[in-house]
């Protein structure tokens, strides 16, 4: 387990865009004052979302797919969550999104996780459609 972590803490800042921050109050915690784990996902989420939405210039956009998520360590209230997101691949009508999560403290950021997200992008009636990038 811990080469997982080691390799997912290898590069020792964020990468990408910063894309979302928000502090983690008392309505996110369990009965230990850690943040729950599903409360980070749902902004890993919303984060790449963003990223996928701007990269397909403004299309309507649906999480198809999250990878596997490890965390380095635990979020306690009052800690500051930065979401850097970077566009890694552009299909017909899918995005990969590279999201990853830090804590930041005064010892500047520590990672917390990461995950690759798929999106796709679709039409009023929530079938597939091309992507309209910006490239």
């Amino acid at each position: 387990m811990s080469t997982i972590n080691e390799n997912l803490d290898s590069v020792p800042t964020p990468q990408g865009d910063m894309t979302l921050k928000v502090l983690a109050d008392h309505r996110s915690v369990n009965s230990s004052g850690d943040v729950f784990a599903g409360w980070v996902a749902m902004h890993l989420d919303q984060a790449g979302e963003v990223c996928a939405r701007k990269a397909s210039n403004g299309a309507r956009v649906v999480t198809v797919s999250i990878g596997s998520m490890s965390f380095l360590r635990p979020v306690q209230t009052a800690d500051l969550i930065g979401f850097f997101t970077r566009v890694t691949e552009i299909g017909k009508t899918s995005i990969k999104v590279v999201v990853e999560g830090w804590i930041e403290n005064h010892h500047g950021w520590e990672k917390l996780t990461e995950t690759t997200m798929v999106f796709v992008a679709i039409d009023r009636g929530g079938r597939t459609q091309r992507v309209r990038s910006f490239q």
